[in-house]
């Protein structure tokens, strides 16, 4: 062939690969990623607290009586417990909307806020809009959100959003290409696979939801199709300074963006923001057909601004732990050592008497099953609850996880994995607790460490959570807790989940309850011969690292 002759295939890719680092080369990200406007605003929240035990003043606080209450309230508790930390689960997707609304609704000062997952549906535009009205009511309002599931209509609405005085939002490790997110695959990778995971909601310095869900209707049971079987904690004392911290490292790291730095308006775009929350607007005008029912009832039915004012939540006191990631982990600029995953095994140990795992993705590796097997056989109790394949909604998860199960079965190890119809059975167990829908998937992440260690947060048993993305949690040390966790695992569970047991040929049974029935399967429950090739051939791939 002449050497100026042309092959259509290596055109094709030149072509291609020219086009690549073109628009690389043309597009970064910027240099400045701070405002004047954001950092004021920090500083403004720095003020309101630069004072020691400083009191609302009357400037910043509402003429509702019950915001002023409030922080009276929980200081009273935290005077009594000043060494202690207090914890209430929050079990019900429904509950779990009701407090972020209704405390974004009580918060008089500062709302600081970092989601993994804030999706632009009716959940997400109710939550954008109980916070706009909280900085109309003079409180400052952060909003640190992950940018791999993002997307230019959001973009547009977060634009609106942070345009508010007292309003900011910043997006950590963005996507360079807004509108073309494909891109971001070819020019970003591998920055782009490290994740800011962590999930928490902060108000005035005093009181935090963290735990497993994100922002959206399947984690806040009002999806039509699917919902998450999740679990959170409300936290008060101690605990709550170490958040706002970790919060802080986080907004003011290099790798956070203010969105306007990223994303301009649309021409002719809407500049109202109230008015252009189109997954909401429609419904709050036609009440009678509304699908925002569901979140309206969740509100009218909780009482827990009256409780939290009147002392009745039950909060259990008790030392606890905070852990985070290093924001560097993103960058890769701290040392593996620091990451969460050794934290947890330094304050952890090794366990004496039990074990209970509760991973929506959960990916022990060859590694982590031998640790598990070792304990096993050293007389450790093991119980681990998963998602089914049905139920999972990261099928590669489930390639990384069930190629291990006859090796953790066969030394003691108890598996138990959630049903897809998990919603649609009565549950007495309160614990896991949900909105009846068509398909539910197990999306907690917590276990339990002998009789009084329970870890609650976004830390998944996989690859992923150890050593790319960051993650948030507490260890709390209470026994109770702990008990129930552990009780959680049983045959009381078996009308949302399988049993996988071990046959003495070496295949696989799975045991549940159907229609107040026992019922045995001989293959896994709904894999039918595609998935199975799929999953095999899954399994064979280096993938773990990835998952």
């Amino acid at each position: 062939m002449s050497m100026f002759s042309i092959d259509p295939a290596n055109f094709s890719l030149s072509l291609t690969l020219g086009l690549t680092l073109g628009l690389s080369a043309c597009q970064s990200l910027p240099k400045q990623p701070h405002l004047p406007e954001s950092q004021a605003l920090s500083a403004r929240i720095h003020a309101l607290y630069q004072a020691k035990n400083s009191k609302p003043s009357e400037q910043t606080l509402s003429s509702n009586a019950k915001q002023t209450d409030l922080v009276a309230a929980i200081s009273e508790q935290n005077d009594i417990h000043p060494d202690l930390s207090g914890y209430h689960p929050i079990v019900t997707g429904a509950n779990a909307f009701a407090s972020r609304s209704i405390l974004t609704g009580m918060a008089t000062r500062n709302i600081d806020a970092q989601y993994y997952i804030w999706h632009n549906d009716q959940a997400g535009q109710l939550m954008l809009k109980d916070l706009w009205e909280a900085a109309e009511r003079g409180v400052i309002v952060r909003l640190l959100l992950d940018d791999f599931n993002n997307d230019a209509e959001f973009d547009q609405h977060l634009l609106r959003f942070a345009s508010h005085p007292n309003i900011a939002v910043r997006i950590i490790n963005p996507l360079m290409h807004r509108k073309f997110q494909t891109l971001n695959y070819v020019t970003g990778l591998p920055r782009i696979n490290r994740r800011m995971h962590n999930k928490s909601m902060t108000f005035d310095k005093q009181i935090t939801i963290i735990g497993g869900r994100n922002i959206g209707n399947e984690y806040l049971s009002n999806d039509q199709n699917s919902q998450f079987a999740d679990l959170d904690v409300l936290l008060i004392g101690k605990v709550v300074a170490d958040i706002d911290n970790s919060f802080a490292s986080y907004w003011s790291s290099p790798l956070s963006f203010d969105i306007e730095t990223l994303a301009t308006l649309g021409d002719g775009a809407a500049t109202d923001f109230l008015a252009a929350l189109d997954k909401i607007g429609q419904d709050e005008k036609d009440h009678a057909n509304s699908s925002l029912t569901v979140y309206k009832a969740a509100i009218e039915e909780s009482t827990i601004d009256e409780d939290l004012v009147s002392k009745r939540v039950p909060f259990r006191w008790t030392d606890m732990q905070f852990l985070s990631d290093d924001v560097g982990k993103l960058s890769k600029a701290v040392p593996a050592d620091t990451n969460l995953v050794h934290q947890l095994r330094t304050l952890l140990g090794s366990p004496t008497k039990k074990l209970t795992i509760i991973s929506s993705y959960f990916v022990p590796t060859k590694d982590g099953v031998n640790t598990l097997v070792q304990l096993a056989n050293a007389g450790i109790d093991i119980k681990i609850l998963t998602n089914s394949f049905d139920a999972t909604d990261v099928t590669a998860v489930h390639s990384g996880y069930s190629q291990w199960r006859p090796a953790l079965l066969r030394s003691g190890v108890k598996i138990y994995e959630l049903k897809s119809t998990a919603g649609e059975e009565k549950r007495e167990n309160k614990l896991w607790k949900a909105r009846s829908q068509s398909s539910t998937s197990l999306h907690a992440k917590t276990f339990a460490v002998d009789d009084y260690q329970v870890f609650i947060g976004s830390y998944n048993v996989d690859p992923r959570s150890a050593n790319i993305n960051t993650e948030m949690g507490v260890i709390i040390n209470d026994d109770e807790l702990a008990r129930q966790l552990h009780g959680a695992l049983s045959d009381d569970l078996l009308n949302q989940a399988y049993e996988v047991k071990l046959l003495d040929n070496g295949r696989l049974q799975w045991h549940t309850m159907e229609n107040g029935e026992k019922v045995v399967y001989d293959s896994e429950p709904r894999v039918d011969m595609s998935d199975h090739i799929w999953l095999t051939i899954m399994s064979w791939l280096p993938i773990d690292w990835l998952l």
